[in-house]
């Protein structure tokens, strides 16, 4: 119930203090269309941003800053760190948003459109447009200049999206896309180091279930510690029991490998709070001979203590029978029926070795959207 209410909080602040601008344009309604940090970014342990609370949402998205420090099991901690590397990007563009919007004194302009800003931020000016399409449709777009700028030409898009209100306030279905080259290339030199673009859909149900879809270009938030990534990422919470799975891509080097080249690993984890969690990963590329692949599983306890992982090695025929491939020398870590619970355990079943697989993972509340095929504004 903590995470509800911090992030009700959220969206109250944000109405609250966009209703008083000098030329008091009743904003309520586009206020509660635009969107916030917790309804589009992923989470792996939905427990822990439960108990953390708001703190959590912004800053960490169900990401345990503290966990990502090598001692965690190898898979989860591996996920964590591209889903970070997404959520970080995330708040990089609603943050300017919430900010204008919070200022108020919208500009209303002819054909149900409200204007906020220009706003002069720490690395650029931005200007957020938003407008009314239907009583429950809203389309808006984020746009920045270089820092002090008064030539609106020099804008350039950096965000959009669009929402069908759902009951609560920031919920519903809609799409976000965000443009990190173009921000990257307005802002003050240094200060944005992501690069790339993501292109995204969620869809949210009533109890605050969510869906999210995600579609990556050569996407990093800083080329100087994290491989750019190109593919799919999905996830999903389910309330009331704060559930969650999430399938992700990355470039790392998996342990038990030969060399520091790093692998293609695309990984599915799944939360179960009270209990704990599993990993499915399928890896290829780095030092794994072409048309060969590792396939792994990894269960821990709700306090994220590992019980069982293991590694095989198989041939592109043989991933539909995992027990029939190789067991990597060295890689079983303690015992599989140590797992907390059936739904943990049971053979490796590793995701597609496609990474721009966009469907969703089992138990899904919700379809979304499709995914826009790149950074565009509707209006």
């Amino acid at each position: 119930m903590m995470r509800m209410s911090k992030s009700m909080m959220l969206g109250a602040a944000l109405v609250l203090g966009a209703c008083g601008g000098k030329d008091s344009v009743d904003d309520a309604e586009y206020v509660e269309a635009t969107p916030d940090l917790s309804g589009t970014a992923l989470e792996i342990n939905g427990e822990a941003a439960a108990e953390e609370g708001a703190a959590m949402i912004v800053d960490g998205f169900g990401v345990n800053q503290g966990e990502l420090n090598g001692q965690g099991p190898e898979f989860l901690e591996n996920a964590r760190l591209e889903v970070q590397a997404l959520n970080s990007a995330i708040k990089e563009a609603i943050t300017p948003m919430v900010e204008l919007v919070n200022k108020g004194a919208a500009e209303a302009r002819p054909g149900d459109v409200l204007v906020y800003g220009p706003s002069d931020r720490a690395n650029a000016t931005f200007t957020f447009t938003i407008k009314k399409v239907t009583p429950q449709r809203f389309v808006w777009k984020l746009e920045a200049r270089p820092l002090g700028s008064t030539d609106g030409s020099a804008n350039k898009l950096v965000a959009a999206g669009g929402v069908t209100k759902g009951v609560v306030a920031h919920r519903g279905r809609g799409t976000l896309a965000i443009n990190l080259d173009n921000l990257k290339a307005v802002s003050t030199p240094g200060a944005v180091t992501g690069q790339g673009k993501l292109m995204a859909s969620f869809a949210h149900t009533v109890g605050d279930d969510k869906t999210l879809a995600y579609r990556l270009s050569n996407f990093t938030p800083n080329p100087a510690n994290h491989e750019p990534v190109t593919g799919a990422f999905v996830g999903h919470r389910r309330q009331p029991s704060g559930a969650t799975r999430v399938r992700v891509l990355g470039k790392y080097n998996l342990e038990g490998t030969s060399s520091a080249a790093k692998e293609n690993v695309i990984a599915a984890v799944r939360w179960i709070p009270g209990l704990g969690g599993r990993a499915d990963i399928i890896a290829s590329g780095g030092d794994i001979a072409e048309g060969r692949f590792y396939i792994g599983s990894a269960c821990w306890d709700r306090q994220e203590v590992e019980k069982f992982r293991i590694l095989r090695l198989c041939t592109k025929a043989q991933l539909q029978t995992p027990a029939s491939c190789e067991v990597v020398a060295g890689s079983v870590v303690g015992m599989r029926e140590a797992c907390p619970g059936t739904e943990l355990a049971g053979e490796i079943s590793p995701p597609s070795d496609d990474p721009s697989d966009i469907s969703q993972e089992p138990d899904a509340p919700a379809d979304p959207e499709p995914v826009p095929g790149d950074v565009t504004a509707e209006l």
